[in-house]
């Protein structure tokens, strides 16, 4: 589409005010920016800024911005905090962003045995007030303290959490309230416990990579907080760290609810922030978990047991929670504090192996810079969610190159991450499908398999309004 003139742009924003009040739009040039970044390691283009930051603070409000932005065909963009680290795209023309932040209420109805939260509730504060009562949310990204619940569920992700132990958060979402690209509102699923048999409208939008409405509801099962152990072990080398992990599995181990790992010197690196003896390798952390302190206990030792073998310098228990937040955190922070003491910018991968592979994944992973013109000058670090079979290729882009060598490596990085996940017959498991992976999509699953979700775009947005340029592959 053409820009908008100014006479055309002062009359949206004041339309947009009269939709939100005036207070609740933006037209300052750092919030348009602001609301146009994401963490890749390149700056914005300028014919990419929006035009307008809009805040709603309700459902109808969103359902008119829709309408009207129908009405001018202008592209609407959705915005939660922005964390999202990889495979997401940016908006590759001016629109309006709607940022969700307002949208922060949360209710828990213990009666129903459920909670809704809004799409811009913070997931520390959902987990946290869940703690309270006594229960567990079903999903940790690292950047949970900001991180939304809204961008947690628009791409289905657990962060952490191993898949095969309670799921993905879509196994708990009961149901969701959505407004579609053209304005109208829906409400899918039920206030049963019971999720729905046969056709479920939530499956459209739940992991939907925001392509078909947007999620203004959510809600989900309540979840009885488990009891916990805990515990590591350390590896004289990553391959020897795979193998105990193909034996956890193939020992028939109860799947642990996280299980991390890090490489030998991010390993030292993490311990050496909080204070803790290098461990001497590469290390495992662990969460198991049951209904007693017994039962969580008993699976942390069965675990120990099949992580124990050639390679392993020690497996051990921690009880003392102190030394356990310290050590989890090492973990935790270890992207943000590398970018700090290295001066540079991290961007990691996303490669799932198979489990009857992991062992080649993770050879694979070692050398997965090896022969790229941009990516073999880079350092890299491995650290993962290694009880989902995630490795993450970390690489420490210099802040000092320029946009275009950047924009480069982050290709060669997207082109070796489809390479591996075509290999191991894997996808990536949270950070969306689209975006700088649709070419990886199309690999994956056929032409045929693109059309269905071109088509299903096409019905429901047929002016391509919301979120244009995820689908086809906008960088």
């Amino acid at each position: 589409m053409e820009d908008l003139s100014n006479a055309e742009l002062t009359k949206m924003v004041d339309v947009l005010g009269g939709i939100v009040s005036k207070e609740y739009v933006s037209t300052n040039l750092f919030e348009r920016i602001k609301n146009t970044l994401d963490v890749y390691p390149y700056e914005v283009q300028r014919e990419q800024i929006c035009y307008a930051v809009v805040m709603p603070g309700s459902t109808q409000e969103i359902s008119e911005i829709m309408k009207y932005a129908n009405s001018i065909k202008v592209p609407v963009f959705i915005r939660g905090s922005g964390t999202h680290l990889g495979g997401n795209y940016r908006p590759h023309v001016p629109g309006i962003v709607i940022n969700t932040h307002r949208l922060d209420k949360l209710e828990v109805f213990e009666d129903y045995g459920y909670f809704e939260c809004e799409p811009g509730c913070i997931v520390a504060r959902v987990a946290d007030r869940l703690a309270e009562l006594g229960y567990f949310l079903p999903m940790a990204p690292g950047s949970r303290q900001i991180a939304t619940m809204g961008g947690m569920i628009v791409n289905n992700t657990s962060g952490h959490i191993v898949d095969p132990s309670i799921g993905k958060p879509g196994d708990y979402v009961l149901g969701l309230e959505v407004v579609l690209p053209n304005g109208d509102i829906i409400e899918t699923g039920t206030k049963g416990l019971r999720r729905p048999a046969g056709t479920d409208l939530t499956k459209f939008f739940l992991g939907g990579d925001g392509l078909l409405g947007v999620i203004t509801k959510i809600r989900m099962r309540l979840v009885p907080q488990p009891e916990r152990a805990y515990g590591v072990a350390v590896y004289g080398d990553l391959l020897s760290l795979a193998r105990g992990v193909q034996r956890m599995y193939m020992e028939r181990r109860p799947a642990p609810l996280f299980m991390e790992f890090l490489d030998d010197r991010a390993a030292s690196f993490g311990f050496g922030l909080r204070g803790l003896e290098p461990p001497g390798g590469s290390v495992i952390l662990f969460v198991s978990i049951g209904s007693s302190g017994r039962e969580a206990a008993d699976k942390a030792d069965k675990i120990l047991e099949s992580l124990k073998g050639e390679g392993t310098i020690d497996a051990y228990r921690v009880y003392d929670m102190d030394v356990w937040h310290k050590i989890w955190s090492s973990r935790e922070v270890i992207s943000s504090n590398l970018m700090q003491q290295l001066g540079t910018q991290l961007s990691s991968a996303e490669v799932s192996s198979n489990l009857k592979d992991l062992v080649n994944c993770m050879k694979d992973c070692v050398n997965f810079n090896k022969g790229l013109p941009i990516l073999s000058q880079l350092d890299l670090y491995l650290f993962g969610h290694i009880g989902a079979l995630t490795i993450h290729p970390a690489i420490m882009i210099p802040r000092e190159w320029d946009d275009e060598r950047k924009r480069q490596a982050i290709d060669e990085k997207f082109q070796r991450e489809k390479e591996l996940n075509l290999k191991y017959g894997t996808c990536g498991g949270e950070w969306g499908q689209f975006g700088k992976r649709k070419e990886f999509f199309i690999k994956r699953y056929g032409e045929r398999g693109y059309g269905i979700v071109k088509g299903l775009k096409e019905m429901m947005d047929p002016n391509n309004i919301l979120n244009p340029g995820i689908l086809e592959g906008y960088r």
